[in-house]
Formats: structure tokens, sequence, C-alpha cells
């Protein structure tokens, strides 16, 4: 065989290159077309992919959020009585104090006490009283000797039980001491704070509500409270009729139920108030709804045929929407796939998605 080809030769090889190429490209083009016209040709022969969910009762509910500080439902501060040097302190900041518990004391021997005077005369007054009521069982005395001797003896135990209230300053209420306003040897004046106690076992805080929020709230509504991973429950147990001037909003009271001090006073925590609830709605997602105007439809898959059926939006909460019964507890309604769809299409489900709840 020659090792060099002839021109002839050469130009038969060129020619059958360039003619297979050529054919190469037609048969890219052609096999293009024929899959687009196959993809068509499937949606047409065995429907447009659609997902599909069963309409199913479940929970439902509306609410406005806010956040808001908390604190404790009842606070009281107590005061100074006299003027004088404080004593000494008993409990802490965090100490938990019964009611009519002694937390400040002041010197007993300040002048405007008259403390031991109070104590000998209540002690005196008490003895009488009880010698005197002897001789009345006793028909011993009248029933005049009587009544004034219960009388003084009333008027010591008052002196005395005031002197006391100055001289020992107690809780007003059983709870948490949130604040103390002096310490050990501070000089005070009458009216002066002194120590402030909380019941955190509850939380109270305040929200303000809109013109157009205030219509959906009432007395009695339920309210959670969270912080952090904590929650706890309440109800609304205030809304005020008239608007504030300065905040231009009407202000609603909450109280909420701590049992276990899970959350403390003064935090910031995210407030719900639950204006509306339906433990058997039928909802739907927002975005397997098509509007139409004021108008909305949704398509539902029933014995293989797709229908647009209208519907009746009732509430809304986010993307969440209860409607009326306008399907049938059951029914199939396509969530995916609708823009590709009209009545009457067919379809074929590629997908079962899960039963829609409310987070």
């Amino acid at each position: 065989m020659p090792h060099n080809l002839s021109g002839r030769h050469l130009a038969l090889i060129l020619v059958a290159v360039m003619t297979t190429a050529l054919l190469a490209g037609c048969n890219r083009g052609d096999a293009a077309d024929d899959a687009a016209r196959s993809i068509d040709e499937i949606h047409e022969s065995d429907g447009i992919p659609v997902s599909v969910r069963p309409v199913e009762p479940t929970e439902f509910r509306t609410y406005l959020t806010f956040t808001s500080s908390v604190s404790g439902a009842t606070e009281s501060t107590a005061s100074a009585k006299l003027a004088d040097a404080v004593a000494r302190v008993a409990h802490r900041v965090g100490e938990y104090v019964e009611q009519d518990t002694p937390v400040v004391f002041f010197p007993t021997d300040n002048p405007a006490l008259n403390f031991e005077q109070a104590r000998v005369s209540f002690e005196s007054a008490r003895t009488a009283f009880e010698r005197v009521g002897r001789l009345y069982e006793d028909d011993g005395v009248s029933q005049q000797a009587y009544d004034d001797a219960r009388t003084q003896f009333e008027l010591a135990r008052a002196n005395w039980n005031s002197a006391q209230d100055m001289a020992q300053v107690k809780a007003p209420i059983s709870g948490y001491i949130t604040r103390l306003n002096v310490l050990e040897s501070d000089n005070v004046q009458p009216g002066d704070p002194l120590f402030t106690v909380a019941d955190f076992a509850r939380l109270k805080t305040t929200v303000w509500l809109t013109d157009r929020q205030v219509s959906a709230v009432e007395m009695g509504q339920p309210a959670v409270a969270r912080w952090q991973n904590e929650e706890i429950r309440g109800e609304v147990v205030q809304v005020d009729m008239a608007m504030d001037h300065d905040r231009k909003a009407f202000a609603t009271k909450l109280r909420f139920d701590n049992p276990e001090l899970a959350i403390s006073s003064g935090v910031t925590a995210v407030v719900e108030i639950e204006t509306y609830r339906n433990d058997s709605a039928l909802i739907l997602n927002d975005r397997e709804i098509i509007y139409d105007g004021d108008r909305a439809y949704v398509y539902l898959l029933t014995d293989g045929t797709v229908e647009r059926r209208p519907v009746e939006i009732t509430n809304r909460q986010g993307l969440i929407v209860e409607i009326a019964r306008d399907i049938s507890p059951g029914t199939r309604v396509i969530t995916r796939g609708i823009e590709q769809i009209t009545e009457g299409t067919a379809v074929r489900v590629v997908n079962e998605d899960e039963r829609l709840v409310q987070r």
C-alpha cells in the first residue's frame, strides 16, 4: 500500500467527514424536537403532575402578638412612718417573706414612738380587762364597767400595734422582696419608701391596641406569655373603653399564672391574645387559593377530575385561612401545580402532602 494518499483520495475523505457532521447536527435538532413533543404528549396523555392533600377538620385560631414587659401581678411598697435612722434590715432582695413579716427595724427609744409607754399601757389595760371580765361573769360589776374596761383595752392595743408597726415595718403582702431602698444607719423621713414586695406567682402586663385591634379583644380571652423556652398562660382582665390621648391606643391589661416562677418579673416577653378559636376548622394555605377579583377558588381532585370550586374565607392568620364548609371533609385539594391547570385538566398525582396544621 502506498504511504502517501493522492489528492483525489483526500478530497473524498473530506467530503465524507463534512457529510457526517451535517447529518449529526440535523439528528440532534430532530431529537430535541422529539423530546419537547414527548413532554407535551406525556402531559396530554398522562396528565400534569400535581400534589394533593385531603382537607380534614383541625384546630385553628387567630391571635394578636405583642412584645411587653411583665411584672408581679401584686406589688406593694412599704414606707417609713417616722423620722429616724434604720437600725436593722432583716431580709435581702430576692428573699420570700410572708405578709406581716418584719423587714426593716427602727430604734425603739425614739421619743416619737412612746414604744415602752405603749407596751406598758397595753399590758396594764389587758390585765384590767381580764379581771373585770371575770367579775362581770359573776355579776360582780355592771355592764358599763365592763364596756369601759374593754374600750380602754382596745385603745391601748391599737396604740401598741401602732408603735410596733412604726418600729418594725412589715411586709404588706406575701411575696419576694424586689427592691430595698435603705441600708442600716440610713436616715429616713416619714413617707420615704423602704422596700417593695411582689407576688411572682402571678404576673401582669399592659399591651396597647389600635382602634382596629380593640374590637376583637374582650375580657376573659385566653393569652400566653413566652420568654426564652418558657410559656405561661393567662387571660385578658381589662380593656379600656377610651383611647389614651398620648399613645393613641387602648390599654389592655393581662394577668398570667406563674406558679413555678418560670418567668421572672421585669423581662420582656412575647404576648399573644387569642381572639378566635375553632377546634374543627377547615383550613387552607393561602398559596393553594386562586383569586379572581374578590372571589376565591381552589382546585379539587374528584374521581380523577379537576374541579374549580369557589370558597368563602372566614378568618385568616398569616398564610393560613379558615374557610366555610364549602368543601366536604376528606376531599382532596390540589396544593402544587395549580398554575398549570384549569377545570377539567388531566392530571396525575405525584405526591400526597401531609395533613395541614396551624403551627
